[in-house]
C-alpha cells in the first residue's frame, strides 16, 4: 500500500481564519490580553508548538496544567468557530480525492498535520472530505511538537501494522518548508501545492520539494500519473 500524507490548512482547505481566532479568543479567557498578537506565521507549524510558545510568552515557562488549560480552552473555540467561519476547499480537492479513492486502490490518504485530533477533525468534517481519510493512521499535531517527529510517529505507525515497509510508498502533500523538512526528516519525498500557501517558491531554497504544483491538476489522472512515477 501507498500513502499519500495530506497536511490540511492552505493544502486541502482554508477555514477563513477560525484557528487564529479561536487562539486569539483562547488567550483572551486564560490570560486577559485582548488581540493578542503572533511573532510569526503559524502555517506549518504544529497547535503543541503555537500553544507552548504562548504559555511560555505570558508566563515565563510552560507547566502541565497551563498547557492543558489553553489548549481545552482553545479547542472550544474551534468547535463554535471552524462551522461559523466560511472557508473553502482548495481547487480540484474534492474531485483528486474521489478520484483516488474510486480508481487508485493501491494509494490511500491520511493526515499529516500540526492540528490536533480534535481540530483535524472538525475542518475535514465541516468540509464534508472526511471520509477520505485514513484517521486510525495518521499524525496529528497533538502528538508531538515537532512536525519532523509527527512524520517519524506516522511511518512507524504504517510500519508496526504492516502497512508500509519503505519511506518510497509515502508522499507528504503540502504547502509550507516545514511540510518539506517533515518530509525529508524520513526521506520521503514531499509534493508542495502552492495555490493555498503563503510561500513563494523562494521560500523553498533550504528544502527543495520533490514537485511544485500550482495546484492540484484540473485532471484527477495526471496527479495519479505524478504519484505513480519513480523518483
Amino acid at each position: 500500500m501507498n500513502y499519500l500524507c495530506w497536511d490540511i490548512d492552505g493544502t486541502l482547505l482554508r477555514s477563513a481564519w477560525a484557528g487564529y481566532d479561536a487562539l486569539r479568543d483562547a488567550v483572551k479567557d486564560c490570560y486577559g490580553v485582548a488581540s493578542y498578537q503572533f511573532k510569526h506565521s503559524l502555517a506549518g507549524h504544529t497547535d503543541s508548538s503555537i500553544i507552548k510558545e504562548i504559555v511560555e510568552e505570558i508566563s515565563g515557562k510552560c507547566e502541565a496544567p497551563e498547557f492543558s488549560r489553553l489548549m481545552s480552552c482553545y479547542e472550544a473555540y474551534m468547535t463554535k468557530y471552524v462551522p461559523t467561519h466560511k472557508g473553502n476547499l482548495m481547487p480540484n480537492v474534492l474531485q483528486t480525492l474521489t478520484y483516488l479513492e474510486a480508481d487508485a486502490p493501491h494509494w490511500r490518504s491520511c493526515l499529516l498535520t500540526g492540528n490536533t485530533v480534535i481540530g483535524s477533525k472538525l475542518k475535514i468534517q465541516n468540509y464534508k472530505i472526511g471520509r477520505f481519510f485514513d484517521l486510525e493512521h495518521s499524525a496529528t499535531g497533538d502528538l508531538a511538537e515537532d512536525r519532523s517527529d509527527l512524520a517519524r510517529i506516522l511511518y512507524a505507525k504504517l510500519r508496526k501494522d504492516g502497512l508500509v515497509n519503505s519511506v518510497r510508498q509515502l508522499i507528504f502533500v503540502g504547502d509550507t518548508p516545514n511540510d518539506v523538512r517533515c518530509a525529508a526528516a524520513i526521506g520521503a519525498r514531499c509534493i508542495i501545492v502552492l495555490a493555498g500557501s503563503e510561500f513563494k517558491r523562494e521560500a523553498f531554497k533550504t528544502y527543495q520539494p520533490w514537485r511544485f504544483l500550482e495546484k492540484l491538476p484540473d485532471r484527477s489522472d495526471d496527479f495519479l500519473q505524478l504519484i505513480n512515477q519513480p523518483e
